[in-house]
């Protein structure tokens, strides 16, 4: 294995962010079991799959993995191309390594750095140089999330969802989004595209029952992609973006929905509460007139918002911030109303400072 590939791993024991990775890839359930005479193992249940445990990774700098059930031992490595490739020995994983650093590159926000080549590190003559690059601004590599036929649409049921239709997004918008039903697994289906427009993922929100799916797998990939380098609904919006100088960033699709069957079509979301180094690059490719407004939904410390922003260096950026308890918590800022958001623009606006 090259010198990068092993320094990647050892990088994410050091800095303890095998949880982040986990949960990047759609992993739920995860705990950390310590070890008094063996190592600290970290547990997880992989994306569908109804075993708890049946991700196994040893807290060591080989980060050794097993994959329960499935008759997979490597490392992370082949944890990330069994759910990313559906890679299954070590052949399949080293037809695609690249891709895999890559992912794990962009998914922690880690510079790609280095090569597959074996090379042996070699002696720094520059690191007088070093505190001044820190200040630069950081390069990610970008990998792209392979593209999907649209006819994989053709096997789930072109209907919207009642339930979301109560909650405020109508049909027409339902319909526009490409909303379906997967009769297999009981779930609403949501078409994720790139900045192109290319289909390149289907998330799913359980509907059913069963009462462990509802708490651990509300929402899982039907077919899985890298969240962290897309900005959901962006090829939508990007022209109601330009328009209004503006775009909203939130967490979740179902609040870009929300808020387009209000008429206001210039958000996007980051499918969860990170924003990555690639979102943050894709953000500010729009142009350095827009002024960009987050919202988070509500529980998130003002210190954690502000932390995620921060990457946003030479932008306009404003943050919402509930100060007046109109939103209970976890809700999104568009859950109570459009008069609520409205009065959280009004009166909760906070422009960032950096300090």
């Amino acid at each position: 294995m090259s010198d990068s590939l092993k320094q990647l791993k050892e990088r994410i024991y050091n800095e303890g962010t095998i949880g982040l990775l986990l949960e990047e890839l759609g992993c739920t359930d995860i705990k950390i079991k310590s070890g008094r005479s063996t190592d600290d193992l970290v547990t997880a249940r992989l994306p569908g799959s109804s075993n708890s445990r049946g991700a196994q990774i040893y807290l060591n700098p080989s980060l050794h993995t097993e994959l329960v059930g499935e008759g997979i031992s490597g490392d992370i490595y082949s944890l990330v191309g069994f759910i990313i490739y559906d890679c299954r020995n070590f052949d399949d994983v080293k037809t695609k390594l690249y891709q895999l650093k890559t992912f794990i590159c962009n998914a922690l926000g880690y510079e790609n750095v280095g090569n597959l080549a074996d090379d042996k590190p070699k002696t720094d003559w520059n690191w007088w140089l070093r505190d001044i690059q820190k200040q630069r601004p950081r390069e990610y590599e970008i990998t792209e999330n392979p593209v999907l036929s649209q006819e994989i649409l053709n096997e789930f049921v072109p209907y919207g969802w009642l339930e979301w239709h109560n909650e405020g997004i109508d049909i027409l918008t339902q319909k526009e989004f490409g909303i379906g039903y997967h009769i297999l697994t009981d779930r609403v289906t949501i078409p994720i595209h790139n900045a192109k427009g290319e289909l390149i993922g289907i998330k799913g929100r359980y509907t059913g029952s069963n009462i462990e799916t509802k708490n651990h797998k509300k929402y899982n990939y039907i077919f899985s992609c890298s969240k962290a380098i897309e900005l959901f609904n962006l090829h939508r919006a990007i022209p109601y973006i330009r328009e209004t100088k503006t775009v909203y960033i939130l967490e979740g699709a179902k609040s870009c929905m929300k808020l387009w069957a209000w008429g206001i079509k210039n958000s996007v979301s980051i499918e969860g509460d990170k924003l990555s180094p690639v979102q943050v690059k894709i953000l500010k490719e729009l142009g350095i007139e827009i002024e960009y407004i987050f919202a988070w939904d509500k529980g998130k410390d003002e210190g954690f918002v502000k932390n995620q922003i921060r990457q946003m260096k030479g932008r306009r950026v404003y943050y919402l911030y509930d100060t007046n308890d109109l939103l209970e918590d976890k809700q999104s800022p568009v859950d109570k109303g459009i008069y609520v958001w409205e009065d959280l623009l009004d009166k909760d606006k906070h422009a960032f400072k950096p300090e």
